[in-house]
């Protein structure tokens, strides 16, 4: 049935008689023709065989293993501190903060703005609820001596404090009422007693005004600390910062919002009233980057040849030893070794402003022009025409008639 309907088409093609013939060919062109049973007996031997050969499996094309990329970084990378696959930047310059719950958010607003400086690290010594009036709560004093006594990682002191102090102060039997003045004046001279020892150390040091309070009440005796401590940090040596304006409206009152450091409106406060926000943070830190950008720079060695990485600093000693060479002066006692050859790589130096001389040292004078002929002498110095000749352009002569 299936040959039937397999060779159908044909039948209707050729012809009920010629069918028979397409479809033998067809046969013997698929099977291999009268070779393929030239090598057998018969066909029923020839599918025997066919069918007792191995099965042919097709082994797939092993898959190529691909070699890993290898990164690589210059040799040089290596030598450089916080380049990739060099040695990571290890600070060099450390600000040490002190003071209250709101000093914690000057060392968040300070490590923001030097995040991109590694060299400069913040340390937080910041305590929250203390103050200078309780000492036997936490005695600052105490801390201030020991930091800068050791004088370890300390190259920069901040100082904000001052929200937990409207307290009475013990002075041994008497009881000093806030902002009195014998409180004030026993206040003061805590303040003076704080940044002795850095001072002593010869440690800059800033004193960070605080900032206005919701409260109207504690921001009127905020305004008073202020005052006590813009007079008695100066007297001892500190930097006194003043940050009231940046946190306050146009009437020198609270105000919770105001422009960030990229001068967009932003809430700058906590919802206490007295802390701030990471924003506000960052804004207050702003006070401080300049002095302490020019703290860090002072502390700077002067010269830095010997941190130089090895190839830069031959570079330095060959060139000032072509200097010395050029300009005719000895090399200097424990002056590098240059690994230039004792060549001259380039000419002498010339200076722009300096007068030719020749070879014998004699002042170079003015070469006197050739004698000229009469006819050139004529144009060029005393402006006369030459003589046209006859047909030339320059000849307006009429012609002989």
């Amino acid at each position: 049935m299936f040959a039937k309907a397999a060779f159908a088409p044909f039948r209707r093609l050729v012809g009920p008689g010629a069918w028979k013939i397409v479809a033998v060919a067809i046969f013997l062109y698929a099977t291999g023709g009268p070779a393929v049973f030239a090598r057998n007996d018969s066909p029923q031997e020839f599918w025997n065989q066919q069918r007792e050969q191995p099965t042919r499996v097709v082994k797939p094309a092993p898959k190529t293993a691909h070699k890993p990329v290898r990164d690589f970084v210059p040799a040089e990378a290596t030598r450089t501190p916080g380049a990739i696959g060099g040695t990571p930047i290890e600070p060099t310059f450390f600000i040490n903060v002190i003071g209250d719950s709101l000093a914690v958010n000057a060392v968040d607003g300070l490590t923001q703005a030097f995040a991109d400086k590694p060299e400069i690290s913040v340390v937080g010594h910041a305590h929250e609820s203390s103050g200078l009036v309780r000492d036997d709560f936490y005695d600052w004093f105490k801390v201030a001596h020991d930091l800068a006594a050791a004088k370890d990682k300390l190259d920069y002191v901040v100082v904000l404090i001052g929200i937990n102090d409207q307290q009475v102060i013990k002075d041994g039997a008497d009881s000093l009422d806030p902002l009195s003045d014998k409180w004030r004046e026993a206040y003061g001279q805590r303040i003076e007693r704080l940044i002795a020892p850095f001072t002593a150390a010869h440690v800059p040091i800033a004193w960070v005004g605080l900032p206005p309070m919701r409260n109207e009440r504690f921001s009127a005796d905020v305004v008073k600390l202020n005052e006590l401590y813009k007079e008695r940090a100066e007297k001892a040596g500190a930097h006194y910062i003043d940050i009231w304006d940046a946190f306050a409206d146009e009437d020198g009152q609270y105000d919770a919002y105001g422009p960030d450091i990229n001068g967009q409106n932003a809430k700058l406060r906590g919802v206490d009233g007295i802390h701030l926000t990471k924003a506000g943070a960052r804004k207050m830190a702003q006070f401080l980057e300049a002095d302490i950008k020019r703290a860090f720079e002072a502390a700077k060695p002067q010269s830095d040849i010997a941190n130089l990485p090895p190839d830069i600093e031959q570079a330095a000693v060959d060139i000032n030893a072509q200097i010395r060479r050029e300009m005719g002066v000895p090399t200097p006692a424990g002056a590098g070794a240059s690994a230039e050859p004792v060549k001259p790589l380039a000419g002498p130096i010339m200076h722009l402003t300096a007068k030719a001389s020749s070879p014998g040292g004699a002042l170079a004078t003015l070469q006197s022009a050739p004698q000229q002929g009469a006819a050139v002498e004529g144009v060029l110095a005393q402006g006369a025409p030459l003589a046209a000749k006859p047909g030339r352009a320059d000849d307006f002569a009429w012609p002989n008639l």
